[in-house]
């Protein structure tokens, strides 16, 4: 039997050592007393230290562990049962998963998504949470442990600011707003301490970015992570150069085998006399998410982080290739 999906579910994650118990812990100092709230802790080590924390400090609290394994492998089908549990035992008004540093937040997030209606909850923003001490562009960019935190977050927060200098908080947090797709928020802070009101946002339905071309249709696509944003730039000064773009619902899926040799012919043939120079972009495809770019000739596919929604971003020459255009060539069937 379905459960209406009304209890706020929300993943904080980040790699090891960022500060996402202290985070959860500063939640619950300002709130526990006022709210049911319910922790999922996920403990890498078989002792469960971060869920012995949390309870000994918020003893109103309920805290159940996952230990010894990693939620995203091997503990992840206990994940929904867990999650059951810890709501059958307390009426909660809210529940926070904490994942280990170890674990991929995509593939949580798309367990919760599909058991969101059977379990009663519902899925919120990503918080991914990363330790400005540590932080180094390439690194998180390059880097796939990185990568797939900076791709999941919905909200990306820079802690432990009070250990770095003012140049490199600003350094992060100018990184972290030029992040495509953009975040909902873009937070620095020290010791864990979260505005509150983060845990109310919500992920608003898709919205086609600018610059747009004319047509409201089904699709979208996202961004790779190597950030080239002055390049793009500097080519829509051209006039002869036209971006386009579009962003769709996450529940549209494509198929991939479709969807790569669309992309193969679009990025030798162009569409309809028109170069494509530049394109990228995310998708919920049969086999995935996936990145997606075009650049110099060449088609790039790999696995995305990214689950907000699907999204594409594209520069053509000489003429415009609006919406309607790009989702016809890119749904266009085999046999043709």
């Amino acid at each position: 039997m379905m459960k209406t999906p009304t209890i706020p579910c929300h993943i904080v994650s980040g790699p090891l050592g960022v500060g996402k118990t202290s985070a959860i812990l500063n939640y619950l100092r300002h709130h526990a007393s006022s709210q049911r709230v319910g922790v999922l802790v996920n403990d890498f080590g078989p002792i469960g230290l971060d869920s012995t924390m949390l309870q000994a400090e918020s003893p109103s609290t309920k805290v159940l562990n996952i230990p010894g394994g990693c939620i995203c492998c091997t503990m992840l089908a206990e994940l929904p049962q867990c999650i059951d549990r810890i709501l059958s035992e307390q009426t909660l008004d809210r529940l926070i998963i904490e994942p280990s540093g170890m674990a991929s937040p995509a593939q949580v997030i798309d367990l919760l998504e599909q058991y969101q209606e059977k379990l009663g909850i519902r899925l919120q923003p990503t918080i991914v949470i990363l330790s400005a001490s540590q932080f180094d562009a390439k690194t998180y960019e390059r880097v796939l442990y990185f990568n797939v935190f900076c791709e999941a977050a919905d909200i990306l927060v820079f802690n432990r600011c009070d250990q770095v200098s003012d140049a490199k908080i600003k350094a992060a947090q100018e990184w972290g707003e030029n992040l495509d797709p953009p975040k909902l928020r873009v937070l620095t802070t020290s010791h864990g301490k979260l505005p509150s009101e983060i845990f109310d946002l919500s992920v608003d339905p898709p919205q086609t970015p600018e610059p747009v071309a004319h047509d409201h249709h089904h699709h979208n696509h996202e961004h790779d992570g190597d950030h080239d944003h002055h390049h793009d730039h500097d080519h829509a000064h051209d006039p002869t150069v036209h971006p386009g773009g579009f962003i769709l619902d996450p529940g549209r899926s494509f198929d991939e085998e479709v969807l790569m040799i669309n992309l193969m012919r679009i990025c030798h043939q162009g569409i309809a006399d028109n170069q494509v120079l530049r394109l990228k972009g995310v998708f919920h495809t049969d086999a995935g998410w996936q990145s997606i770019e075009i650049a110099n000739r060449a088609v790039s596919f790999r696995p995305s982080a990214h689950r907000r929604d699907n999204r594409m971003e594209w520069l053509t020459q000489p003429g415009i290739v609006d919406q309607s255009q790009m989702l016809t060539e890119i749904d266009r069937p085999l046999n043709l």
